[in-house]
């Protein structure tokens, strides 16, 4: 497998090879040592293992222990060869920062500075038995020496503190994209639930309150609304037979979530230590988030607990008042629709109708007493009127169809946005459509346009694919939608059962509550390798049925 190179790699190899080429450059033009005829085969071997080594490295960066046996082989290699080349006057003495480097910035402290300290034992034991003068003692060997040993300390001390300045960047780093995916998800599967489905919000943020927290257990409490439907409230990790105690426990305070605008820390028996965050919009109390606390958090865990219930505070009350608005706002659209079609039937229609009611009353009052002519007069203006009232209402049903009227339609809107995905990410989409979409509910034009739009928008992203067809077959009682991709696939069994550790999974389900809120079917077939294919039956009539 092919490894990417950090700035770090780079930067140890390019030491690496610099200092085989130094040391290697000293232990030729010195006298002392091997004659030269030796010392060459030496050097290319050294160099061989360099890049024997470093490929080791690379393969055993997450095998901590196979990591350390290959730092260990190399540094006592290093010391045999230091101690065959001259001991204290080898100039090999200190390639022996190449395998420090790698322990201090991959290993464990303790290692590494075993790993320093036995290296420094065995190279000074060894030199002193083997190379000392008679004059020499151990002490003065040791001060001889001494630095040495604390350039090898200082190189090991640097490169701790980097490594570990490296890690704490990377899991912030980690930490904050996992954060922002997660919030973006979050985003995209509030944006896109439909008015059926949105009633169980409550288990969406529990979900992800989970998910920001790594915690066991989430809630949801809504508060009783005056206006409208309630929402559900939602809890996840408890059993389901306790659900009923925890909101009712929830519930007796009420009165005090009302008042409190700050994180609560509170205990209930049976339930744990609870963290809940009170949930405001700016017109009225929603109900409160909370999260079941560890016995084991510290006050920095706490901390960072409040701020995930903050944000998703925060947005649960912007995403529930942006959709009571909306709410608001398409009920105003269509009185004023209504009120609009009203008028403009009043004005035309309604006027030329009555006229006709009007002359074809007269004309039944006095038809006996008309000559011929004037009968065949009074039809011809009756018929007259009826034509141009055909005609008014003609021209008022093509200026409210936008496909009689040649305005955008809702198959041309889903044409352009795939053509536009096809044109920005380079791939080749087609879409084939079956049957007429004129007659189909509002509803099930935002689904399915929902649908279309995250699984084409998976393939791309997640799948690498780069061919898609859509399939929509519309017919009066029955929709069937057929999305396949060549991409890379997946395993759906580890969608499914493991999706809390990834975003790709929460489109998916995002597509299955689209389809099911329509009383519809989702089928998802994938494999490694061999592409995806989603196929949905919606029958046409269960929603209205449903809600009458």
């Amino acid at each position: 497998m092919n490894i990417r190179l950090s700035a770090e790699d780079r930067m140890i190899i390019f030491f690496r090879y610099l200092s085989l080429f130094l040391t290697s450059l000293m232990f030729l033009v010195t006298h002392t040592g091997p004659a030269l005829v030796y010392k060459i085969p030496i050097i290319l071997a050294l160099g061989l293992l360099a890049h024997v080594f470093i490929a080791f490295f690379r393969s055993f960066r997450h095998k901590p222990h196979a990591m350390m046996a290959s730092v260990t082989i190399e540094m006592l290699l290093i010391l045999l060869l230091t101690i065959c080349t001259g001991g204290y006057d080898s100039p090999f003495k200190l390639y022996s920062l190449n395998p420090i480097l790698i322990a201090a910035g991959s290993l464990s402290y303790y290692f590494c500075w075993s790993l320093l300290a036995g290296y420094f034992a065995i190279f000074l034991g060894f030199c002193y038995f083997f190379y000392k003068s008679l004059d020499d003692t151990f002490a003065s060997v040791l001060l001889e020496n001494g630095n040495l040993f604390l350039a090898l300390a200082l190189t090991a001390t640097f490169m701790q503190l980097l490594s570990k300045l490296r890690r704490q960047r990377e899991e912030a780093e980690a930490r904050t994209d996992e954060m922002l995916e997660h919030i973006k998800s979050l985003y995209h599967i509030v944006e896109t639930s439909s008015e059926h489905d949105f009633m169980n919000i409550g288990q969406v943020i529990t979900d992800y309150a989970l998910k920001l927290t790594k915690l066991n257990k989430a809630l949801f409490w809504f508060a009783g609304s005056s206006g409208g439907p309630s929402l559900v409230s939602r809890q996840t990790g408890w059993p389901p037979d306790e659900e009923e105690n925890l909101f009712g426990e929830l519930k007796k305070y009420e009165p005090e979530w009302r008042r409190q605008k700050e994180p609560i820390f509170r205990s209930f028996p049976g339930f744990g230590d609870l963290l809940m965050m009170p949930v405001r919009m700016s017109t009225r109390f929603v109900g409160v988030i909370g999260v079941k606390l560890e016995a084991h958090e510290g006050l920095e865990g706490r901390r960072w607990y409040i701020q995930q219930l903050m944000f998703l505070a925060e947005l649960s009350a912007i995403t529930l008042e942006r959709h009571e608005l909306s709410v608001t706002e398409n009920r105003l659209i269509v009185t004023n629709e209504q009120n609009r079609i009203a008028d403009e039937m009043h004005d035309s229609v309604s006027q030329s109708l009555f006229g006709i009611v009007y002359a074809a009353h007269s004309l039944k009052q006095s038809f006996r007493r008309m000559t011929p002519s004037q009968l065949e007069e009074q039809i011809e203006l009756i018929h007259d009127s009826a034509t141009k009232a055909a005609k008014e209402l003609r021209i008022t049903i093509y200026s409210l169809s936008s496909k009689k009227s040649g305005g955008p339609t809702w198959l041309g809107m889903v044409r352009s946005h795939l053509k536009s995905l096809s044109r920005l990410n380079d791939v080749e989409i087609v879409f084939k459509v079956k049957g007429d979409d004129f007659s189909l509910p509002y509803p099930y034009h935002k689904a399915l346009f929902r649908i279309i739009s995250e699984a084409t928008g998976n393939a791309i992203r997640h799948g690498g694919a780069g061919n898609i067809e859509v399939e929509l077959t519309l017919k009066p009682r029955w929709i069937g939608l057929a999305i396949r991709d060549d991409g890379i696939g997946f395993d759906t069994d580890l969608l499914w059962t493991r999706s809390e550790e990834g975003t790709s999974g929460l489109g998916m389900k995002n597509m299955q509550h689209l389809a099911s809120s329509l009383g519809g079917d989702f089928q998802l077939s994938s494999n490694e390798n061999a592409g995806t294919q989603i196929l949905i039956s919606i029958p046409v009539g269960v929603v209205e049925l449903k809600n009458a």
